[in-house]
């Protein structure tokens, strides 16, 4: 710890004397001067002035956002409630924040500050501007809270460690930004994370967080949130699981009757969170899998219940169809049974009449054939 301290220090100082690594940002979003040097951090401050190169490059940034309207910017230059101002010294009784010196390049002021010990008063930039580029550079003061533009100045020497997190997960950066990470866990949660000017890791907007235990899993009932923060579940809001009255409670819920009672009939849920050893509740199809699931024995009479007093339903609708079936085929057999008997009865009457006629006939020529032969024979 006291190696990167070291180096934090050298950063701080290579910053306010123009380190040949440092670069600038412009922010055109007015803050006030305290809220400007918060918005530098981590790893950066508003920017000193310390050569004639600072100055052409902090003049080149500016013009490089083509805006015209932003005439003065917070510099890091401030002079504290106490102290005194000094027409003799080139800053006036001013000093640089990132180091606390009076070093200048002889930059001219716009204006004399105001000569006062009784209040504290802020260093801005004053520019202009000309058709091709960014000008005549001077110096004015104004009261702190008062909100302007800043120019923030960075080094990047020195970066954040490596954070270290527990778990599968994956570490975007960005070559712009080295005290920015994204961090993709293997759940799919993402967290972003930014490094503080003491080059400690924090989720964004939780400087308190703990980054190690992102990735981990929270225990059943708990989730991650933004800050990832292990939070309780609300099932009752998520899944509704109660028949009737929801009651989220640390890590679990329950259920219970519009009497608040705690009958298991009215307050059973749709997913029960009771164990089948109480013996609170009657085995459900849910508690069965759950049985088979995780390989418990010993309650075989839950299941075998379960096996035999399903629902009935499942049972004598199927029986009652195919009973009607079953008519429906007897009925139309019979039909056809009956049929066939018709028809042979039919051909068997027919055929007695005809065997009766040819008898009669047989019987007349009989009869003929005698008659005639005792006229033969007389």
């Amino acid at each position: 710890m006291e190696l990167w301290t070291g180096l934090y220090l050298v950063s701080i100082l290579n910053m306010a004397f123009g380190s040949p690594e440092a670069s600038y940002s412009i922010h055109l979003n007015k803050l006030s001067f305290e809220g400007a040097q918060n918005h530098c951090e981590p790893g950066g401050f508003l920017t000193s002035l310390t050569s004639e190169a600072e100055i052409a490059e902090i003049q080149k940034a500016i013009w490089k956002k083509n805006n015209k309207t932003a005439t003065s910017f917070w510099i890091g230059l401030k002079k504290k409630k106490g102290e005194c101002g000094d027409q003799n010294k080139p800053l006036k009784g001013f000093r640089w924040t990132a180091a606390g010196g009076e070093y200048s390049h002889d930059i001219k002021w716009k204006e004399d500050p105001m000569m006062t010990c009784t209040v504290e008063r802020c260093g801005l930039l004053w520019v202009e501007y000309s058709d091709s580029e960014t000008k005549n550079s001077e110096l004015g003061d104004a009261a702190c809270k008062q909100k302007n533009a800043f120019i923030c100045k960075r080094n990047f020497e020195v970066t954040c460690p490596s954070p270290s997190i527990f778990d599968t997960h994956d570490i975007v950066t960005s070559p712009n930004d080295p005290y920015t990470r994204q961090i993709i866990c293997s759940s799919g949660a993402k967290f972003t994370l930014k490094c503080s000017n003491n080059l400690v890791w924090s989720v964004e907007g939780d400087e308190n967080s703990d980054v190690s235990q992102l990735c981990l899993q929270c225990k059943s009932g708990y989730r991650r949130d933004a800050n990832g923060s292990c939070v309780d579940i609300n099932e009752c809001e998520a899944s509704n699981p109660c028949k009737h009255t929801c009651l989220n409670t640390d890590g679990s819920y329950k259920c219970t009757c519009p009497d608040n009672g705690d009958s298991h009939v009215c307050g059973e849920s749709t997913t029960p969170t009771k164990d089948l050893e109480n013996n609170d509740v009657h085995p459900t199809y849910f508690d069965v899998k759950r049985i088979q699931a995780e390989g418990v024995s010993g309650n075989e009479t839950a299941v075998e219940i379960e096996e035999q007093n399903g629902d009935i339903s499942n049972i004598v609708v199927p029986v009652i169809i195919a009973l009607l079936i079953f008519v429906v085929l007897m009925v139309i057999v019979a039909a056809i049974v009956k049929g066939c008997l018709r028809r042979r009865s039919m051909k068997l009457a027919q055929k007695k009449s005809e065997a009766v006629a040819l008898n009669g006939s047989n019987s007349t020529e009989n009869g003929n054939e005698n008659k005639h032969q005792s006229e033969r024979d007389c």
